[in-house]
């Protein structure tokens, strides 16, 4: 057994380190709104409301863009993959701003 911390990121893979950062980040609120929010609940949590469907995809070329430049993702096979969703993310994108 060990008395030192244990480096758990250092064991991790990009796209874990990328998942922790994400769940760790606090969410965007009010305080003042989220005191109205916890008056009502008990445990004051509500789901979001749904995004736009471009934001949600400009948020999935973003990662897939972040992946795609990491150590894990250089493999010749992994990077035509991404290559190709980038593609379809990019024209579900224009195709839904051009149907708003």
């Amino acid at each position: 057994m060990t008395d030192g911390p244990i480096d758990l990121d250092g064991r991790r893979t990009a796209a874990e380190k990328l998942n922790s950062v994400l769940r760790r980040r606090p969410a965007n609120t009010d305080s003042s709104s989220d005191e109205r929010e916890k008056q009502g609940t008990d445990e004051g949590t509500h789901a979001e409301p749904a995004r736009p469907p471009v934001e949600a995809l400009e948020t999935a070329l973003f990662l897939l863009e972040l992946y795609a430049a990491t150590a894990e993702a250089q493999d010749v096979r992994i990077q035509k993959l991404i290559k190709n969703t980038l593609a379809d993310l990019a024209h579900l994108k224009n195709h839904e701003e051009n149907d708003s």
